[in-house]
């Protein structure tokens, strides 16, 4: 999980939408402005640099055939509905994340993967504000999680992560299920492209601190506009002190 740097307007299409029925469900203006509903979900997407806001595993939009691989997530969750406040309409609220496993979307052999469920899944209707990290609300930097690239299982990183928030860290591993199988497998094969494109730029003569600044700038775009890679964290991680300064050059916040 990273932090989401978020766009603080609310889009236009919502906010019309609250002014006239304030008090109203996300299924409903979903139903309803159905055109409204697919550009949240491109905002959400664009805010989040194409991650989901828990596993960082890419989003994808399906334009043609409306099988987007994710869905909108309250972090307050929308049930039972009992505004005020009414929690299902406020962009604040609102994240993209992907469907955890449970959906056959457009990569059926690696994300489809019922029972073994991750996100917004286990978290379903639970209310775990003060159990979890709410990615709005976490620092750019430091970096809060490690990663075993042998196994790729995420772990606080209690050398980086702040004390204050390190319990909050675990629960969010344990409670949204961030090591589970599937996304321990998705993220090894990150961790083994890096080691061979380290290897393959030691080879051609450079140092291992050089390749590392190499593969940072090529990794992490310079416009905060622009996608990250599936994975971030892992990848950061990963390139240790070449990814941090490569961040902060880039003046990064999310």
């Amino acid at each position: 999980m990273k932090n989401v740097n978020k766009a603080l307007i609310t889009p236009e299409i919502l906010q019309e939408y609250v002014d006239i029925n304030p008090l109203e469900t996300w299924e409903h203006f979903r139903d309803e402005r159905r055109e409204g509903y697919r550009q949240i979900k491109q905002q959400l997407t664009n805010d989040q640099r194409g991650l989901c806001a828990y596993c960082e595993i890419d989003l994808h939009i399906d334009a043609q055939r409306g099988l987007d691989d994710f869905r909108v997530e309250h972090f307050i969750p929308k049930k039972p509905h009992n505004p005020p406040p009414n929690h299902a309409l406020d962009w604040k609220n609102l994240l993209a994340v992907c469907t955890g496993g449970n959906t056959m979307g457009l990569e059926i052999n690696t994300r489809f993967t019922s029972p073994d469920h991750s996100c917004d899944v286990p978290k379903a209707n639970h209310d775990w504000t003060g159990d979890i990290l709410n990615p709005l609300n976490i620092p750019s930097s430091p970096r809060l999680f490690k990663f075993d690239e042998s196994t790729g299982d995420i772990m606080v990183d209690a050398m980086t992560c702040p004390s204050a928030l390190q319990h909050r860290a675990s629960e969010t591993i344990r409670l949204l299920r961030l090591s589970a199988p599937r996304l321990n497998n998705l993220r090894l094969p990150v961790f083994e492209m890096l080691n061979e494109k380290i290897q393959e730029l030691a080879t051609q003569g450079l140092e291992i601190e050089e390749a590392a600044n190499l593969l940072a700038e090529e990794l992490i775009p310079e416009k905060s506009e622009m996608h990250l890679p599936a994975f971030f964290t892992s990848i950061r991680w990963y390139l240790g002190e070449a990814a941090e300064s490569r961040l902060q050059s880039i003046n990064y916040a999310g």
